[in-house]
């Protein structure tokens, strides 16, 4: 099969599509045809080597959609030509929270790749049906962002008419939350760095748009401004070093500010004074279990949310997906096809 190959860290340049042995899938596993794969941020750390060397073959990819291939022994809920998604975390499956439903909570949780790929192994508990109505670009797009945004705001619980701001709001993570946000009925207020990217903003689901760069300029004063005084209910921050801080200033007292990511690094200094006079909550966010993956697709089957898809490109071209996520050009998602 045709795979996009890291050898060793670097630039979008180590990106290569090579040809390399088709996976087989064991017991309990389901081989699918890729259609289309998502690319996250998550892929752009993987091959600078910040979350540790890539196992080989080292094909990166989290988020896939297709069709199933082939099935191992044992498999009972898939049949050759089923139309899939591929849930991109992985755990145990026999611990009290895999058996609770909580997968995300089991200690052996963990984020899948090689999606990146003509073909992907998965074990059967982690592939969920695609429903009709959906492109497999669609399907692929949905995962890691929204099921980590969904997965955010249900650790932040807000309530209908309460407020929201969202950091990187037009990447596919932000782009998310002012969705999820907007359909829980919030005042979403999305903040990004580009101001030609404001009206699409507030076409995708966002009340208000604050433009500025939160390594320069003071956002959080703007956001008091805009809420009276009062701050925000839920601050989502998945910008990390850069944002922190002015998450912190901006939150109303008894607010929440949820973490779920650190695109400028994840080291910041936290004045606990701060957070205990204003009764502040500070949670983090990470990938929601398999049930949320299964309830979002169905939402979107619905029509109740749309997938925003900012390029399709094919696989050989994933050095400049990857490029292009980190020069800030994306709106949405980008997505590869084999």
């Amino acid at each position: 099969m045709k795979a996009v190959v890291v050898h060793q860290p670097g630039g979008p340049e180590v990106l290569g599509v090579e040809t390399v042995l088709d996976p087989e899938p064991g017991p309990g596993e389901v081989l699918v045809a890729v259609r289309a794969a998502g690319v996250n941020h998550r892929d752009v750390w993987r091959r600078q080597g910040a979350l540790g060397p890539v196992v080989p073959p080292g094909i990166l990819g989290s988020d896939a959609a297709g069709e199933v291939r082939a099935v191992g022994p044992g498999v009972t809920g898939f049949v050759v030509g089923d139309r899939v998604v591929v849930c991109p975390g992985r755990s145990c499956g026999r611990c009290p929270a895999c058996l609770a439903g909580q997968d995300d909570a089991c200690p052996a949780f963990a984020i899948a790749e090689g999606a990146y790929a003509e073909l992907w192994v998965a074990p059967e508990d982690r592939v969920v049906p695609m429903p009709s109505g959906i492109t497999f670009e669609e399907a692929a797009a949905v995962g890691i962002p929204y099921m980590t945004a969904e997965a955010a705001l249900l650790r932040a619980d807000p309530r209908p008419g309460q407020s929201l701001v969202v950091w990187g709001a037009t990447g596919g993570l932000g782009v998310a939350a002012v969705q999820l946000g907007r359909l829980r009925g919030l005042r979403v207020i999305a903040v990004t760095r580009r101001a030609d990217k404001a009206d699409r903003l507030l076409r995708e689901g966002a009340h208000e748009v604050v433009v500025g760069d939160p390594a320069a300029d003071d956002l959080a004063a703007e956001v008091l401004r805009r809420t009276g005084g009062r701050g925000a209910d839920v601050v989502f921050d998945s910008v990390g070093q850069a944002s922190f801080g002015q998450s912190l200033a901006m939150a109303a007292r008894g607010g929440v500010v949820v973490t779920v990511g650190a695109t400028t690094g994840g080291a910041v200094g936290l004045d606990l004074a701060t957070v205990f006079r204003r009764r502040l909550t500070v949670v983090g966010g990470y990938l929601g279990p398999r049930g949320t993956l299964m309830r979002l697709l169905g939402l979107f089957a619905r029509g109740a949310l749309r997938p925003v898809i900012d390029t399709v490109l094919p696989l050989a071209e994933a050095a400049e997906a990857h490029r292009r996520l980190e020069a800030a050009q994306v709106f949405g998602k980008i997505v590869l096809t084999p």
